[in-house]
């Protein structure tokens, strides 16, 4: 397996590092973390080894990402740790893009003022809402006034570069309610939104609920309201729509981690179930924190399988990507990477799309309206059929 893992690829810009640990599950959430925090320094232990098992001669790496999980429940020592083996295994520009999420339940002003003093320059602060009922829905382990808190506090030890987590369309959710906390969010003044829609992920509790009839999800047509609704009155006050769920206050905030992973950038991932690319194959680490270990234990890396991408893999994967940002599909890039024409290839798609206002086509690329945006999971579904 190693050998099919090179140490010595040259490609990768980006370092996503996971931290498997929640004080409690959310409801909604599908990412692999557990509940039992005194696993967590010999799981730091592990990382640092396995950043030092992939070291190697890398082109420099662009962005850093702490996500989870909670990253937050580590102590400032330990993220100091984790840095510092990155450093010394890995080429860092000096502008490299260190961003950390927090819960708002999980922090007080001295932790993010310490976390600014130690390098890390973005904040990805986990509010999901300012309105209490939804919290106690979500399962959250914040309040409103908690979240509040936490995003004066961030600001207050230096941050400048903060993005707020928001989620819409639960099922009790109307659209006032839906834009009085987005207002919420706006009047705290961050740089960066992700606001995402509440989906029922297969094996939560939430799609428990859902199955015996205790919860019942927004139709369709009410989330897509919700979702262009929120692109006008964020356009409206002057936030670039430029991802599916991403809207910055300039092209400078927007996440340059994010924007790697739809550029198809290679990148690492450290840690239990986390994910690497290097541009043609596709790997994942064991989703369980046990096995980890074990693997690391035995000078191993923890890899549980991988895939090549097929060129028609590597092409739908190209279209769905490049479909959900504002920059679309590069149409000189597609024709360079696989040899043909994205218009002669998909004319008889994109010419529907163009004749329904759903996208866009210039000399340079192809991009998808806001009304197409709506329907991209069947824009991308109709691409498959035809590749």
């Amino acid at each position: 397996m190693s050998d099919l893992l090179s140490r010595s690829s040259p490609d990768y810009r980006a370092v996503y590092i996971h931290i498997p640990f929640c004080i409690k599950k959310c409801i909604y959430c599908d990412f692999y973390s557990k509940t039992d925090l005194s696993l967590i320094p010999d799981y730091i232990k592990a990382l640092k080894t396995e950043i030092k098992q992939r070291s190697g001669q890398h082109a420099p790496i662009h962005t850093i990402y702490f996500g989870g999980g909670t990253p937050s429940l580590l102590s400032i020592e330990e993220v100091v740790s984790l840095l510092n083996t990155i450093k010394d295994n890995f080429s860092i520009l000096p502008d490299t893009e260190i961003n950390f999420e927090i819960n708002p339940g999980t922090v007080n002003f001295e932790y993010l003022e310490k976390l600014k003093t130690i390098g890390i320059n973005r904040l990805s602060i986990g509010v999901q809402s300012f309105n209490d009922d939804k919290l106690q829905f979500l399962k959250r382990i914040h309040t409103a006034d908690q979240a509040v808190k936490a995003v004066d506090d961030a600001k207050q030890a230096g941050f400048s570069n903060i993005s707020l987590d928001m989620i819409y369309g639960l099922p009790f959710e109307t659209q006032s309610m839906w834009l009085e906390d987005l207002g919420k969010a706006v009047n705290m003044k961050p740089v960066h939104l992700s606001c995402y829609m509440l989906t029922i992920e297969p094996l939560t509790p939430l799609e428990k609920h859902v199955k015996k009839g205790m919860v019942k999800p927004l139709g369709q047509k009410s989330m897509s309201l919700l979702f262009k609704k929120t692109a006008l009155v964020l356009s409206e006050l002057q936030f670039e729509h430029y991802e599916i769920s991403s809207f910055a206050k300039s092209r400078a905030y927007r996440s340059k981690h994010n924007s790697q992973y739809w550029d198809m950038t290679p990148y690492l991932g450290f840690g239990a179930s986390a994910h690497s690319f290097d541009g043609k194959k596709r790997s994942w680490n064991h989703k369980s924190i046990i096995k980890y270990l074990k693997d690391i234990d035995f000078d191993r890396l923890p890899v549980e399988d991988f895939e090549i991408l097929t060129l028609e893999q590597k092409k739908l994967e190209t279209i769905m990507l490049g479909l959900r940002t504002s920059e679309g599909i590069n149409l000189l890039k597609f024709k360079n990477q696989f040899q043909l024409s994205f218009q002669d290839e998909f004319e008889n798609i994109t010419d529907t799309l163009l004749d329904q206002s759903m996208g866009s086509l210039s000399s340079n690329k192809f991009t998808l309206s806001l009304e197409g945006r709506v329907c991209l999971n069947d824009i991308v579904e109709t691409f498959a059929r035809q590749i």
